[in-house]
């Protein structure tokens, strides 16, 4: 990536150079034209979490999930094995499934009737047995690749899909390493929230420690700021680990426990909040540029909710999401201004805990992702 070649706006062009460059221009947070290279070029390219083993545990269970613009389904089949599949019968494009629940042994269209197996294959399809050059084997359902992580699955929509190991690697063991018990963590919640901001703008928040201080003065009163460090940094997917102080009523903790998060291309994000096991992931689905949902998942051991995980919705609820939401929506606003294209990014030599070095990497992976 050259920097003659990179866009630019009233501060000048980006640059490959953290220290040196001005934030990306505000169109990219809303253009329209951008936005629909991203659904091509990022999210349907990309490996991207689609929830957790523990939404489908037996066979015939199916969880419908979305990629951006593209619904697919998750389906367990008879031998426990998970699938996934472009959620589209291939008679005349009708969606098959909604929701969750189960299905005994088949998949049957509600507009004519086509039926699949669990497997995917076209099993039966009504008064086609006179149909000439007619082959069910042809009618196959068009699946998606599938990887699990330790639990964690995501989905790749190309048909070049690449091997998720390869593409994230050593990701596995960062969890096993840090959550003593992640081999038995399920579902314990699963919570929504719209938010009226462009889906990069909130992997931007959770890309940078800067603001932590000022707008969440709670979890600074429990984060040692000066013991955050980079616990592993690959292409694809960043690891950080900090400590804490002592804990507040309603979460008691001894000082130096672990707070640990993780930032995943495209649209991930994680974090385990001190006080239990648990994982906290986060993705954003765009819905235009001007929205998107956050899809959240509590994970804990054997999906259990103890007194100490209800703590940590609440505090992740009622405060930093709450207080995370309506920043983000504000920068969205902001965006728009006219007052306003680019800013420039806070970052040094010493990368420090308050760097916004990882903001510059992900800005760097969408340009790359685009083209531009």
């Amino acid at each position: 990536m050259k920097n003659s070649e990179l866009p630019a706006g009233e501060r000048g062009a980006f640059n490959v150079d953290a220290r040196l460059s001005p934030t990306l221009p505000s169109r990219y947070y809303h253009d329209a034209q951008i936005h629909r290279q991203e659904l091509h070029n990022i999210f349907h390219k990309s490996w991207c979490y689609v929830g957790h083993a523990s939404q489908v545990p037996n066979p015939g269970d199916y969880r419908v999930e979305r990629i951006a613009d593209q619904c697919i389904f998750l389906v367990r089949d008879q031998n426990s094995i998970l699938n996934a599949f472009f959620n589209v019968c291939q008679h005349r494009g009708h969606e098959l499934l909604s929701g969750s629940g189960t299905r005994r042994k088949s998949i049957v269209c509600p507009y004519h009737a086509w039926s699949y197996g669990l497997d995917g294959k076209l099993i039966q399809a009504p008064h086609t047995d006179r149909l000439k050059n007619f082959d069910t084997a042809e009618f196959a359902l068009k699946p998606v690749a599938l990887a699990n992580c330790g639990g964690l699955l995501f989905a790749r929509l190309d048909n070049s899909a690449t091997d998720f190991a390869t593409d994230y690697p050593g990701l596995a063991q960062t969890f096993s390493d840090h959550l003593a018990d992640f081999d038995r963590f399920g579902t314990a919640l699963q919570l929504d929230f719209d938010i009226a901001a462009n889906w990069k703008i909130v992997v931007d928040n959770f890309s940078e420690g800067y603001h932590i201080p000022v707008a969440h003065k709670k979890l600074s009163r429990v984060l040692d700021n000066g013991t955050g460090k980079c616990g592993r940094l690959e292409q694809n997917y960043a690891f950080f680990e900090s400590r804490s102080k002592a804990g507040f009523p309603g979460l008691e903790l001894e000082p130096g426990s672990a707070y640990l998060s993780w930032t995943l291309w495209p649209n991930t994000c994680m974090l385990s909040l001190p006080g239990c096991q648990n994982l906290i992931v986060i993705r954003m689905a765009p819905y235009g540029p001007d929205r998107c949902r956050e899809h959240v998942d509590l994970l804990s051991v054997n999906g259990e909710i103890s007194p100490e995980l209800e703590a940590i919705r609440d505090l992740f609820v009622d405060e930093f999401n709450a207080e995370d939401i309506a920043i983000v929506e504000s920068v969205h606003r902001g965006l728009r201004s006219m007052g306003y294209d680019q800013g420039r990014y806070v970052a040094d030599d010493g990368d420090n805990w308050y760097s916004e070095s990882g903001l510059h990497r992900f800005h760097q992976q969408i340009l790359s992702a685009l083209g531009h």
